[in-house]
C-alpha cells in the first residue's frame, strides 16, 4: 500500500479526545493565572491535587470520609470554646439519643426531641449556642457514620481499611476548612503540644474505633462477613 492512498486524517473519535484533552490543559492553568493574585500557585497546585484526590473517591468512601471530618472539626472547635465535660455531656446524650431514635422507636424520636428543645433552651441561657449547634453537628456525623459502616459486625481488616479511607478524606479536608474558616493560624508548638497531637493520633485516630467496635452490643453477634460497605469495603479480588 503506497503512502498516497494511505489515510492521513485521524478518525474522529481520536481526534476529538485529543481536542477535549487541550481544552482541560488550557482550562487548568488559565485558572491558575486567574487565582494567581488571591492564591500561590504551589499552593493552588496542593489544593488542586486534594480536590482532585476526592473526586476520584469512591462515594461511599468520600461520604463516610466527610462525616468523619465534620465529627472531628466540630469537636475540636467545640472543646476549644468551652470546658470538656460539658461537651463530653452533650455529645454523649445526642449520640445516644440519635442512635435509640435512628432505630425507628416513637419513645426514642421523642426523646430525642425533648433532648434538642432542652439543648436550645441551656443554650440560649448560657450563651453557649455555638458550642451546642458544633456539638450537635458533630453527633450527628457521628451517629450516621455507625449507621453506614457497622462497624461492629466487620472483620479487623475491613475496620482497618475503612478507617484508613475515613482518614484519607479528612487529611484532605481538614487542612483545606483550617485556611478557610480558622481565626488563627499559629502554629509554634513545643514538645508538650507535639506530644499532645500525637496523643491524639493515636487514641482518636487508631485506638477508638477499635474499641468502640469491640464495645458495641453487634459485636455479641457478629458473623464473619456481615458487614459490607458496597463499593468501598468487600472480600479483596
Amino acid at each position: 500500500m503506497s503512502f498516497v492512498s494511505a489515510p492521513i486524517a485521524f478518525k474522529s473519535r481520536p481526534l476529538g479526545m485529543l481536542s477535549g484533552a487541550l481544552l482541560c490543559w488550557l482550562l487548568q492553568y488559565g485558572s491558575v493565572q486567574h487565582a494567581a493574585g488571591q492564591v500561590a500557585a504551589l499552593f493552588q497546585a496542593a489544593i488542586a491535587v486534594a480536590w482532585a484526590m476526592l473526586l476520584l473517591w469512591l462515594l461511599p468512601a468520600l461520604w463516610g470520609g466527610a462525616l468523619f471530618t465534620v465529627q472531628w472539626a466540630c469537636l475540636y472547635l467545640a472543646v476549644d470554646r468551652s470546658a470538656l465535660w460539658r461537651v463530653a455531656l452533650l455529645f454523649g446524650l445526642m449520640a445516644v439519643l440519635m442512635r435509640a431514635a435512628a432505630q425507628g422507636r416513637r419513645r426514642s424520636r421523642l426523646g430525642f426531641a425533648a433532648g434538642v428543645a432542652l439543648l436550645a433552651v441551656w443554650a440560649w441561657a448560657t450563651g453557649q449556642g455555638g458550642v451546642g449547634l458544633l456539638t450537635l453537628a458533630a453527633a450527628l456525623a457521628f451517629v450516621l457514620g455507625l449507621h453506614q459502616v457497622r462497624c461492629a459486625q466487620m472483620q479487623r481488616q475491613d475496620l482497618m481499611r475503612w478507617r484508613f479511607y475515613q482518614l484519607c478524606v479528612a487529611a484532605l479536608l481538614l487542612p483545606l476548612a483550617a485556611v478557610a474558616f480558622s481565626p488563627s493560624w499559629s502554629f509554634l508548638p513545643g514538645w508538650s503540644a507535639l506530644g499532645a497531637m500525637l496523643l491524639q493520633a493515636v487514641c482518636g485516630g487508631l485506638a477508638f474505633p477499635f474499641l468502640l467496635a469491640a464495645a458495641l452490643p453487634e459485636a455479641r453477634n457478629e458473623t464473619a462477613g456481615d458487614a459490607r460497605i458496597t463499593g468501598v469495603v468487600g472480600p479483596d479480588a
